[in-house]
């Protein structure tokens, strides 16, 4: 299948033509879902466009989106490509200085924001040399309706405004979008991403994920500011499905049993945290529930994913199961998840109870996907073939490499800090360590970066370390220490929702987040339950990568704080400075 449209603007012109659809786009407003139909969307995105071009937008112009993922967003975005701008978006709830810089750094002109609390801080941070501040919601973006659209436009709209006559000359090598890297390993720069290299996966998307307008329906609760959400909902736009917009991304479980989606996209730690609320739940029970939950998810956990059903599997589904899928709206056909590692045991788990779990790899630099298992073409543990169009090789020192029309132009206003990562054959160095094997699927191992060499001439991986911590319940993440060191420590995040219920084990009195937190936290209870977890991983590793110390801290990362970037990565740099004593004292004579 190909799509007749080579540009974005052109999937919105394409999705309000080719289909009549009453609820393509959803979204919940006072406790109430509402529809946009495919025409009232391509309306509201000619008028929205319209307006931007008499405020003055020029082709070029950059114009920055900071609110929630919504169909709104949706309508800035493509109303701004349409009319020849460059779209910059901003997570919500960066960093105040991410913020900052990011504003200069892509020299935006216009700037759409979601809620007064992020106009103010905004017009904080930019003062009146700033762009321009529009409101996504209710002024500058606003939905149409046929008959809105007529009266203002007149029998020959598509003919007479400027918006499609813009449109109609914006080419696949024009640039698109500014997004900017995650910034976990320094402040974020600016991915100059072309129409053609987003649309390139928009084309090759039904090679693998092919769609039905007819029996297909997604939620969307990732944010739209990632690359890889962004270039999903496209998809879903130019199949014709209806996408409804969760109100957040904590009530992502409560709308999935609303709208009973049949696909969705995932990060890693929204199925640990499913993965946890299963296990709880069955921990809970009593009687014959937990003696039967217990064992279904021992068999989830251990049974291959090829293995013949035998009759405790069919007894399984029929009383676990299908409940757990019930749990996440009981249609699912498809779930992609991407964006970091999925560890191997979940996915494993997750098959097993039934649910297609199809795990992809991507970059921002490459609009996002590399390769991506999909039906018929899985291999647990790897990150599948090849995306359509796409080619992957292996550098000498391991090191994977990409090529393909979507692969990004350019670090913007960088251009040595682009000739490092692509070559003069196109060739993008993701800065990824990997294999393929005999099948040409692929494998990531680890950062290239995040090759640790110790004091005594070894190598640590600390990916696979940090990952093997983060399977435990008790754990939500960990930072392996181990350059130029003696010997591998960690710094580890305990999840704070799981120590309220160790607290209730331990018959510990509860407190709050501050000191009696702290003391909890270093208890003996609470470091033995944690040792055991250090050496349950380092059971499995290499004596010198194995962990000696440790220390737990005690107040959650933030963004705000700058410990992780809006997409949940850890940003370890940042994590070592405000710990540096700690890490200083672990290695004290």
């Amino acid at each position: 299948m190909t799509f007749p449209f080579s540009t974005l603007p052109g999937i919105a012109l394409y999705a309000g033509h080719a289909y009549n659809n009453p609820a393509a786009l959803s979204f919940k407003t006072a406790g109430r879902w509402q529809s946009i139909s495919s025409t009232e969307f391509l309306n509201s995105v000619r008028h929205a466009g319209e307006q931007l071009i008499q405020m003055g937008l020029e082709p070029g112009d950059r114009v920055g989106i900071v609110a929630d993922p919504s169909p709104f967003w949706l309508i800035a975005d493509l109303a701004a490509l349409g009319a020849g701008g460059v779209t910059v978006p901003l997570f919500p709830n960066a960093a105040p200085e991410v913020l900052q810089h990011q504003i200069a750094d892509s020299g935006m002109k216009y700037l759409f924001v979601g809620s007064e609390e992020t106009e103010h801080l905004l017009r904080r941070l930019t003062g009146s040399d700033g762009p321009r501040i529009l409101q996504i919601l209710p002024r500058e973006v606003q939905v149409v309706s046929r008959g809105e659209w007529a009266e203002s436009a007149g029998p020959a709209a598509a003919e007479m405004f400027e918006w499609d006559r813009r449109a109609a000359l914006l080419k696949p090598e024009h640039t698109a979008t500014l997004i900017y890297t995650s910034g976990s390993t320094g402040m974020p720069k600016g991915v100059e991403l072309t129409h053609g290299n987003i649309v390139s996966q928009v084309q090759n998307a039904p090679a693998c994920f092919p769609l039905d307008s007819q029996k297909d329906s997604a939620l969307s609760f990732l944010p739209l500011a990632h690359v890889f959400e962004r270039m999903v909902v496209y998809y879903y736009l130019a199949c014709g499905v209806s996408v409804a917009f969760a109100e957040n991304s904590k009530a992502a479980g409560v709308n999935l049993r609303e709208v009973h989606p049949t696909i969705v996209t995932v990060v890693p730690r929204f199925l640990e945290k499913v993965y946890e609320r299963v296990t709880g739940l069955i921990e809970g029970a009593s009687g014959v529930a937990h003696t039967l939950g217990k064992n279904a998810l021992r068999r989830a956990l251990e049974k291959s994913v090829d293995a013949a059903p035998t009759f405790k599997d069919r007894i399984f589904e029929r009383f676990v199961y299908r409940r757990i899928r019930s749990q996440m709206g009981g249609s699912l056909r498809l779930v992609i998840c991407g964006s970091a590692p999925l560890d191997a045991m979940l996915c494993r788990f997750f098959l097993n109870l039934g649910l297609p779990i199809y795990e992809g790899y991507g970059l921002s630099e490459s609009s996002p996907v590399l390769s991506v298992n999909y039906p018929g073409h899985r291999k647990l543990g790897t990150v599948g073939p090849a995306f359509p169009e796409v080619e992957i090789r292996i550098a000498p020192d391991g090191e994977i490499l990409a090529r393909g029309p979507n692969i990004m132009k350019g670090y913007f206003g960088l251009p040595d800090e682009t000739a490092k990562v692509i070559d003069s054959d196109g060739w993008l160095y993701t800065g990824d360590l990997g294999s393929l094997d005999s099948r040409r699927y692929l494998t990531v191992s680890g950062r290239k970066k995040e090759l640790f060499k110790t004091a005594n001439g070894k190598y640590v991986a600390p990916l696979p370390i940090e990952q093997a911590l983060a399977t435990h319940k008790l754990v939500e993440s960990a930072i392996i220490i181990a350059e130029g060191r003696p010997f591998v420590s960690a710094l580890i995040y305990p999840d704070f929702e799981s120590l309220i219920s160790l607290k209730q084990d331990l018959n510990a009195q509860e407190g709050g987040e501050g000191r009696e937190s702290g003391s909890f936290l270093q208890s003996e209870a609470v470091r033995n339950r944690f040792e055991r977890i250090v050496e349950s991983v380092n059971a499995g590793l290499n004596s010198w990568e194995q962990i000696r110390k440790f220390h737990i801290i005690d107040t959650p990362p933030t963004i705000e704080s700058g410990e992780i970037t809006p997409t949940l990565k850890v940003r370890r740099y940042a994590v070592e400075a405000k710990y540096q004593h700690k890490i200083d004292s672990f290695y004290a004579s």
